[in-house]
């Protein structure tokens, strides 16, 4: 099954009992946020708050909370394989998307003449007790266009309420929006901006995903979908939006205007994010939305949490996607750790091929354009890398400190590691372990790595073939 817009999704959480509804009126800020954190420690369902404070407009949030509805979104069975699967599919065959006319467009049924981000449709909380403010921007898009290429790029950046009809944009300069700015800024032209809320799946993956230089995370979305996504253009811009969102900002952001601050905000590692002095902003010059529209967001934070099941996922398959176009030989695997911050640490299952193939490795994840894993682990291909048991067994057994673990001083990182000291943020110490068997060891001493206990694999899948008649449960 796939799925037009969020409404169809939710509707289809609904039907599998995915889906929990709160009729009591919630708190804003504070009680929302708690009743988030303790559903994501539990794994527990997709929410929809009915009644935010004074708001009439529902807020939906986890509904990519977990490996279950993620593979759920992707109609595909729940599993890792199954997944990364599905994304090298997307990349291989990427759909662009349609462009639908404005009135075949939902996103386009109601305009707001006058722009007020405080009030109706947008219940945004105060997501973390200590944020600067609201935070409009949490599982969203915010779209720009390259003017030269007509590149679009849809990409996940924070975006802090400023007063009623401006946000803050956090853009960092390797990113891709930044670098779309850079060349508005030498036509001496303002950039135009659009962020759409209430998305569709496909897009909310490819938009927090690791999507190439000059790839349209449209045509990315449309492979997961398996079918165009449509789209329609933006009423002030060129820009191409998604014709099925439930809300659209539409904006520009000035070249030489800055705004005094930004943040702090609660980010991904469960952190408050430094603040940015000045900040880059983006005034709001028109508002549509769906008839009857759902505010969509989530609560950053320490895992687990929906936005690092997305982005784990998401960005493994980027991770995996920028190796294979690398030219390394051997990737059977690639785990951006859930528990690693879906970020900090990385782990590639290979097959080996040639001396020095692990160093190879270590180097090009380090060098990712846009991603920041410091700490990369490499495994062979019978240990799974997405199974912290096994991989913690490899280290254990396969590695010997002096001789397998690399550490590359000064090397690019991500200012919200709270690891670094604040003077060395945007740094960072980068660890490689060649966590492989040491066959070329120990042929230097003439010997061979000692033989596995565990039964021999086509015993091993006769079991699993006939597990029920053993009177457990498959």
């Amino acid at each position: 099954m796939i799925y037009d817009d969020l409404r169809s999704f939710i509707a289809r959480l609904d039907e599998f009992r995915e889906l929990h509804r709160i009729t009591k009126r919630v708190e804003k800020d504070g009680e929302l946020s708690a009743i988030c954190r303790e559903n994501f420690d539990r794994a527990g369902p997709a929410l929809i708050f009915e009644a935010v404070g004074d708001y009439t407009t529902p807020l939906v949030t986890g509904v990519l909370g977990t490996n279950e509805r993620y593979a759920r979104a992707l109609d595909i069975e729940p599993s890792i394989p199954a997944i990364t699967e599905k994304w090298n599919q997307a990349y291989r065959h990427p759909i662009p998307p349609k462009v639908v006319a404005r009135k075949d467009a939902p996103c386009k049924e109601v305009e707001l003449t006058d722009i007020d981000l405080y009030g109706e449709p947008f219940p945004v909380p105060k997501w973390h007790p200590l944020d600067g403010g609201p935070e409009i921007g949490t599982l969203h898009a915010v779209i720009t266009l390259d003017p030269e290429s007509g590149w679009i790029n849809v990409g996940t950046y924070r975006n802090e309420i400023f007063n009623k009809d401006t946000i803050g944009c956090y853009v960092l300069p390797n990113r891709h929006d930044a670098l779309h700015f850079y060349k508005w800024r030498e036509r001496g032209e303002p950039m135009p901006v659009c962020v759409a809320l209430g998305l569709d799946p496909y897009i909310t993956l490819a938009s927090a995903s690791a999507v190439p230089l000059g790839i349209n995370e449209y045509d990315i979305a449309g492979g997961l979908k398996g079918a165009p996504i449509d789209v329609v253009k933006a009423d002030l811009s060129d820009l191409l939006v998604p014709a099925r969102a439930e809300i659209i900002l539409e904006g520009e952001m000035p070249i030489d205007d800055f705004w005094p601050i930004e943040g702090p905000f609660g980010e991904f590692p469960g952190i408050m994010g430094t603040v940015v002095k000045p900040s880059h902003y983006i005034k709001i010059k028109k508002i549509t939305h769906r008839r009857k529209p759902m505010f969509q967001g989530t609560l950053e934070g320490r895992p687990p949490s929906e936005s690092t099941t997305v982005r784990s996922l998401c960005r493994s398959a980027a991770m995996f996607e920028h190796l294979r176009r690398a030219g390394l030989p051997g990737i059977k695997d690639v785990s951006i750790t859930p528990m690693g911050c879906a970020g900090f640490h990385c782990v590639v299952s290979i097959k080996k091929i040639y001396h020095g193939q692990v160093r190879d490795i270590f180097g090009h994840v380090w060098g990712h354009p846009t991603l920041f894993a410091k700490h990369c682990i490499v495994v062979d291909e019978d240990i799974d890398p997405w199974n912290p048991l096994l991989v913690e067994w490899a280290i254990a057994t396969r590695v010997q400190a002096d001789r397998d673990v690399e550490i590359v001083k000064n090397g690019k990182s991500i200012r919200l590691d709270p690891s670094q000291v604040p003077s060395m943020r945007g740094w960072s110490a980068l660890m490689g372990i060649d966590a492989t068997i040491p066959h070329e060891w120990y042929e230097r001493d003439g010997e061979k790595f000692p033989a596995f206990t565990d039964p021999l694999p086509e015993e091993m899948e006769k079991v699993r073939k006939q597990w029920g008649s053993y009177g457990f449960e498959r």
